[in-house]
């Protein structure tokens, strides 16, 4: 039998093809045929072209039983070695037997997923599509995994319940956190209002299978998911080349509709980040990349007054109607508004993420959302092999925080020596004229290429250490990285305002008593990395999509008789790792961190970190729209140790801006240097007093959520129709005499 006949026998195997889709879409103007729907994953096997491909399939195959064994998890007695598994069978005969074990395991009685195939354009892969379409195999796979799931609307009608809502509703004189259905404030742009009722979650139950919504399109790639990770070790397939890549399949009417509401149109930049928009982003990504946004919306609306405010803060600037001492004292005060603005900022953020959480069904998480890693080994904890792998690691943090050290010195010696030589050359003959003008921009070079280079070395680390939970792999990312780009990031500008005056000093002069012309160097440096931020994104996004359009193009090109699909676009493009979520994450830290850090040096920076979390939002959600593949949906409570970086950066920007204030405006340039210490103790403890007292005002729930949660306490018994039995026990009345007659 052919490798044609046999693809074609297990297709029939597989059971009911979906329709066939013809549509024809554009995507970064390219034609392809659509065919995502009703698919959720994608899983690419290697199909041999070329002779010499031809060739290594035919030869033996190696160990196919211990493979065989690492490939099935033999989980309720699927994956059973056939008799046909065994020494000296060819490559292409195991590929084929353990297509077919996969066939029958996913669309068997043990799953009932619906299956399909196609050849790629080229033939060289073939993609085995993995869908949940049947409404019973959705209700006991849901049962099954105990995912949770909304209460529906009807459930709440029934039982003449109210649903709540985090809007103010009033009965009388007294709250009610329930009452009639009422909007998120604003709608969608094509008119569509977003509801704003918190329905409870519960485990899902098929037997009361009418009390919950519909099993989403979401819940099923989550299913689909937790069902191919149960019977089969994915990166088992991946690592011995039998499968090329699997991946959640991008569904274009929902993107597309995304699209319309302008959330991933790149046109529409100057959009409002509204609250209400991380809905739909859920719906469609999952809870992870909803947080993600629901943050990156929070904080550029949180923006948006700081920045209106710096706009008349940089116009008293270039007047010329205010001297330059006014302008300091006018940077301070609006430095206090930020010390305050930031810890508001901070408390409101964890009361609406809090409110999310209950939205979304994702509270009390706890230990069911930490996902095992296979690659943990408990043998291998505290050995000594695993503190040498930490160790490194952290020598390799102390390194590139090193680098960072020496760098700036180095341009900074080089520009001081070309500063004071300026006829001769400096290192490879380049005029000291240019140096002098120039090597500043060096340092923002650094900035970047220290960025993209310790990003995947330090992931490459930490995913080879031995931790036990994915959540702990990220924890430690996040810590290595931030400690890195924390540093590369902040130590330039930190820099050139407390060691650049006494070392090389400020300004044409190179004066250390008048610190303006440090003041001016630090706001450009921070304009000019504002800029190069926004131009790296978007040559990184060109790039991407440049490759991708490059592949399709080379293949097309080769059959040009063909269609290409949707499926076959999104297997050319990367994958959306935590990696990515981090990175793009800890962008929009940055760029917070700037605002507290030096706020007080240039409050234009506040316009400016709005506009580029404008331009940022649509760049990332256009990117992980068309430019990656579908993310993998996780479960999560918030953007986690985000949370806690944002608050402790708050606190830092108290010290800077009280350093900056005292020791490099030039209001206080002639005051002595004890006053100017006493003043700076003073200031730093009495802001961070501020900070402390404003977030302790606020509650970790606001009444909204409060109420909700109490109002479901309430009516928890009625929605579920929890009634006490008849009769407990063997229902005999105890024979007791009472002493009271």
């Amino acid at each position: 039998m052919g490798a044609d006949e046999k693809q074609g026998l297990l297709l029939l195997e597989a059971g009911g093809v979906a329709p066939t889709q013809t549509e024809t879409i554009s995507v970064c103007g390219s034609q392809f045929q659509k065919n995502g729907w009703p698919w959720h994953f994608a899983i690419l096997f290697k199909l041999p072209v070329t002779d010499a491909e031809k060739k290594a399939f035919g030869e033996p195959m190696k160990h196919p039983q211990k493979l065989w064994g690492k490939i099935f998890s033999g989980v309720n007695g699927t994956g059973a070695l056939p008799q046909s598994v065994k020494e000296g069978m060819t490559k292409m005969d195991f590929h084929h037997a353990v297509f077919n074990e996969i066939v029958t395991i996913l669309s068997g009685p043990r799953n009932g997923l619906q299956l399909d195939t196609k050849k790629s354009i080229d033939e060289d892969e073939l993609i085995l599509t993995v869908g949940l379409t049947d409404p019973e195999a959705k209700k006991q796979l849901a049962h099954m995994e105990d995912l949770s799931v909304r209460l529906s609307q009807t459930l709440y009608d029934e039982k003449k319940v109210d649903v709540p809502t985090s809007t103010k509703q009033y009965t009388g004189l007294d709250y009610n956190a329930a009452g009639k259905f009422v909007p998120s404030p604003g709608k969608e742009l094509n008119g569509d209002e977003i509801p704003n009722n918190h329905n409870a979650y519960l485990r899902y139950s098929a037997k009361k299978a009418h009390m919950f919504e519909e099993v989403s399109q979401l819940d099923c790639i989550r299913l689909v998911k937790r069902r191919l990770l149960k019977f089969l070790h994915m990166d088992e397939l991946v690592d011995h080349d039998i499968v090329n890549q699997w991946f959640p399949v991008h569904h274009w009417d929902e993107l597309d509709e995304l699209h319309k509401k302008g959330w991933n149109n790149p046109t529409r930049i100057l959009q409002w980040p509204s609250e209400a928009r991380s809905d739909s982003i859920n719906k469609y990504f999952g809870p992870e990349m909803a947080f993600f946004f629901h943050w990156y919306n929070h904080l550029t609306r949180w923006l948006a007054f700081p920045a209106i405010l710096s706009i008349f803060t940089y116009g008293a600037r270039i007047s010329g109607l205010v001297s330059r001492i006014q302008i300091n004292y006018v940077s301070m005060a609006f430095a206090v508004m930020l010390v305050i603005w930031s810890s508001i900022y901070v408390s409101q953020y964890r009361q609406a993420k809090n409110l999310k959480q209950n939205k979304w069904g994702m509270e009390n998480l706890g230990a069911s959302a930490l996902v095992v890693r296979k690659q943990f080994k408990d043998a291998y904890r505290d050995s000594f092999a695993d503190y040498a792998q930490h160790f490194f690691h952290w020598f390799m943090v102390v390194f590139f925080v090193f680098e960072t050290i020496m760098a700036v010195y180095y341009v900074t010696q080089m520009q001081v020596r070309a500063k004071q030589h300026p006829h001769e050359h400096g290192p490879f003959g380049i005029p000291n004229e240019y140096i002098a003008q120039y090597a500043k921009y060096l340092i923002t070079i650094n900035i970047k290429l220290v960025d993209k280079v310790w990003t995947p070395i330090s992931n490459m680390l930490t995913n080879r250490e031995n931790w036990r939970s994915v959540q702990e792999l990220q924890q430690s990312m996040i810590a290595k990285m931030f400690c890195v780009k924390m540093f590369v990031f902040y130590y330039p500008f930190v820099y050139i305002i407390v060691i650049q005056p006494y070392t090389k000093g400020c300004g044409p002069d190179n004066s250390r008593n008048d610190l303006t012309g440090c003041i001016d160097e630090l706001n450009e440096s921070l304009i000019l990395f504002f800029f190069s931020q926004i131009a790296i994104e978007i040559a990184l996004l060109i790039a991407y999509l440049g490759l991708a359009a490059w592949g399709v193009r080379s293949e097309r090109s080769k059959h040009p008789d063909k269609e290409y699909t949707y499926l076959e676009l999104q297997g050319k493009t990367m994958p959306y790792t935590e990696e990515d979520l981090i990175s793009d994450s800890l962008n929009a830290v940055v760029t917070y961190g700037y605002i507290i850090l030096f706020g007080v040096s240039l409050p234009f920076m506040c316009l400016l970190g709005f506009l580029t979390n404008l331009v940022m939002i649509r760049l990332v959600a256009y990117k992980v729209s068309y430019a990656y593949q579908r993310p993998m949906p996780k479960a999560m409570d918030g953007i986690g140790t985000w949370e806690g970086v944002m608050r402790i950066l708050g606190y830092v920007g108290v010290l800077t801006n009280a350093y900056i204030a005292m020791f490099t405006l030039r209001a206080f340039r002639d005051e002595d240097m004890v006053w100017k210490l006493i003043m700076f103790i003073v200031l730093q403890n009495v802001g961070m007093g501020l900070k402390m007292a404003i977030e302790g005002l606020f509650d970790e729930r606001n009444s909204a959520h409060k109420r909700i949660i109490e109002y479901h306490d309430d009516c928890k018994d009625v929605l579920l129709d929890e009634k006490d039995p008849p009769q407990i026990g063997d229902g005999k009345v105890a024979a007791l005499e009472s002493p009271f007659k």
